[in-house]
């Protein structure tokens, strides 16, 4: 499996900083399923269709 940058904006930073603060475990859990979980997806998705294009060629 290869690396995967996750990308958070100021209200995600935030937000994840609550969730540290309060050890909220549910909500922990729901950040990784909305947020992080998301961008892995789109980057695998991305860097399979990047494989599929060049053996097209």
């Amino acid at each position: 499996m290869q690396k995967v940058n996750v990308v958070l904006d100021e209200q995600q930073q935030t937000e994840l900083q609550m969730i540290l603060v309060d050890q909220d475990e549910k909500e922990a859990l729901l950040f990784l399923k909305e947020i992080i979980w998301k961008q892995v997806q789109a980057s695998s998705h991305k860097a399979l269709r990047g494989h599929l294009e060049k053996g097209a060629n």
